[in-house]
């Protein structure tokens, strides 16, 4: 995703990230998507597109005069020895009537890519699957996470609170008798270091993945100047226990990095912070809170169990989004599409970083 950097950039293991300001695009950007799309992403919002743009990705716009049904935004990338592969990742407002549509906008714009990919973020529908295999597209790896818990705010935080699992009513009510406080902090300096301690550490703990410090505070860095980014910081007797940082788009937020430390779990103040998050969400207008990936609930999963429990007892149902699809432009798609797993893990063991 890119067109000519401009601005400072940032190291990220081989990849570069860029201000928002790097990307062409006009600040009614943002608009036509939050207008066009039936669950806007911020991965689709210009501030995405400028974070993304000064590495190795190139980032395009498709148009309604491109023929798409909806405005989206099409990332592209070099695969050594293959060509270049184009992605279309969190788009929405796609029902099975308007696949046709996008079947032939992308075709025709396809340019040098040997293959697109869409990810759609959208609750799972067969029809929606049929009509994507019959015209042409196949299944792929999604390279965005396929379960969720997301948060209904709709009504209000009080609301969410009476559909949470009492076990989690309980453990909120816990966090505030004991006396966590959370706040929101700053992005740079002192806050971001006491931040990236916590992914660290929860990182060390759990064998979860996460981005390099350089890459992390870039990203946070771009959506506090977008206006569309914030870190809490949940503290105990003055020190640090539990953070987080959240984007919103539109009237949409999503729990994006976290992390806490492995003393005191006693004090559910990972429980508290995300329920005073929820409450200044809902304040501000927010109807869904996405906390994003959880393990597929009905397979074995020993070593993502503490996540799940942890986030389904906010909500009583976890979300399946659509599975990731392949519309092949060149013969070598199907190469890349069976063999792109063991293409990203010798990417991932060779420089440390997440090809995406």
């Amino acid at each position: 995703m890119r067109h000519g950097p401009s601005g400072p950039s940032t190291s990220t293991g081989g990849e570069a990230v860029v201000m928002a300001d790097a990307v062409p695009l006009t600040r009614e950007w943002d608009e036509q998507v939050l207008a066009a799309h039936s669950a806007p992403h911020f991965m689709q919002s210009r501030a995405w597109a400028g974070i993304r743009s000064g590495g190795p990705w190139r980032v395009a716009p498709l148009e309604a005069a491109d023929g798409v049904p909806v405005p989206v935004l099409a990332y592209e990338r070099t695969v050594d020895g293959s060509g270049s592969l184009r992605h279309l990742p969190r788009i929405s407002g796609i029902t099975p009537a308007l696949v046709p549509a996008l079947t032939a906008a992308v075709g025709e714009s396809g340019g040098s890519a040997f293959a697109t990919k869409v990810e759609l973020y959208q609750p799972r529908d067969p029809a929606l699957d049929e009509a994507f295999l019959e015209h042409g597209w196949a299944p792929t790896r999604a390279s965005q996470y396929r379960f969720a818990v997301v948060v209904d705010l709709s009504d209000g935080a009080e609301g969410a609170l009476s559909r949470m699992k009492k076990r989690g009513r309980a453990e909120i009510r816990t966090g505030e008798r004991n006396g966590v406080v959370v706040e929101r902090a700053a992005i740079d300096g002192e806050d971001a270091a006491r931040m990236l301690a916590l992914v660290r550490a929860t990182e060390e703990r759990s064998g979860a993945f996460f981005r390099s410090d350089d890459y992390l505070r870039a990203v946070w860095s771009a959506f506090d100047a977008a206006g569309s980014g914030r870190l809490y910081l949940a503290k105990y007797d003055g020190t640090v226990v539990s953070g987080a940082f959240v984007v919103r788009f539109g009237d949409r937020a999503w729990y994006k990095d976290g992390g806490s430390t492995r003393d005191l779990p006693q004090l559910m103040a990972s429980r508290y912070l995300q329920w005073r998050i929820m409450q200044e969400l809902a304040e501000e207008g927010v109807r869904e809170y996405d906390l994003g990936h959880v393990p597929p609930p009905d397979r074995a999963h020993p070593s993502g169990r503490g996540i799940l429990v942890f986030k389904s007892a906010f909500a009583p149902d976890i979300v399946e989004y659509q599975p990731a699809y392949l519309l092949a432009h060149r013969p070598v798609a199907e190469r890349w599409r069976t063999g792109e797993s063991d293409f990203l893990a010798a990417h991932r063991a060779r420089t440390g970083d997440y090809w995406y």
